[in-house]
């Protein structure tokens, strides 16, 4: 392992763990193995597993925030921002396998604590794709969970290609991603055009 502080550790043997034998198969007792860390370590940094599971999808979901806010930034206008976004959270995806598994298979599997702070992350994420009301040629037809909509599906075909061992293959989905966060928003021929130029 490349982290050298204990909760560092801990996290990421977690995400391989519960990635790999999901979250009721895995025990303080694989973690801290698996970590090299003591149990009285690990009781020191969090009150149990649900709470460690918790701190690791705070922690992803920080590193990805940042990472979306900074592609966003360099964006020349709405279209351009979708793009940046969905390339940087499906790379996230795919370059953290683990974590992504983690976070977007098993974590819902939990508990009401997990599912409320997914629940949470999506709702954080939606408008950024709520600019593109903007651009709709009747805004008010557009449905009010929209945006929910769009940050379902895109999620969707992550779950699909982490439930099939395909994290590789993530960054290929950018295409229809695209297409599916734009084409409510600018019709189907202007989000077709815009995909296929990726």
């Amino acid at each position: 392992m490349l982290a050298h502080k204990p909760r560092e550790r801990i996290l990421i043997a977690l995400a391989e763990l519960v990635a790999k034998r999901g979250y009721p198969g895995t025990t303080v007792e694989h973690i801290v193995k698996r970590a090299v860390v003591s149990r009285s370590t690990f009781y020191e940094l969090f009150s149990n597993r649900e709470a460690a599971l918790l701190a690791l999808f705070d922690a992803a979901q920080k590193a990805l925030a940042k990472g979306v806010a900074e592609a966003a930034k360099e964006a020349d206008d709405w279209p351009s921002r979708v793009v940046a976004v969905l390339r940087t959270f499906l790379g996230y995806c795919s370059e953290n396998p683990a974590v992504a598994r983690t976070c977007l298979v098993e974590f819902v599997t939990v508990g009401s604590a997990a599912i409320a702070r997914y629940e949470q992350s999506m709702e954080e994420i939606a408008p950024l794709f709520a600019g593109g009301r903007e651009l709709a040629a009747d805004p008010e037809e557009l449905p009010e969970a929209l945006e929910d909509m769009v940050v379902g599906s895109v999620v969707w075909l992550v779950h699909q290609r982490l439930l099939r061992g395909e994290a590789a293959r993530i960054p290929d989905l950018l295409p229809t991603a695209v297409e599916i966060a734009t084409s409510p928003y600018l019709g189907e021929h202007k989000a077709a055009a815009l995909a296929a130029g990726l």
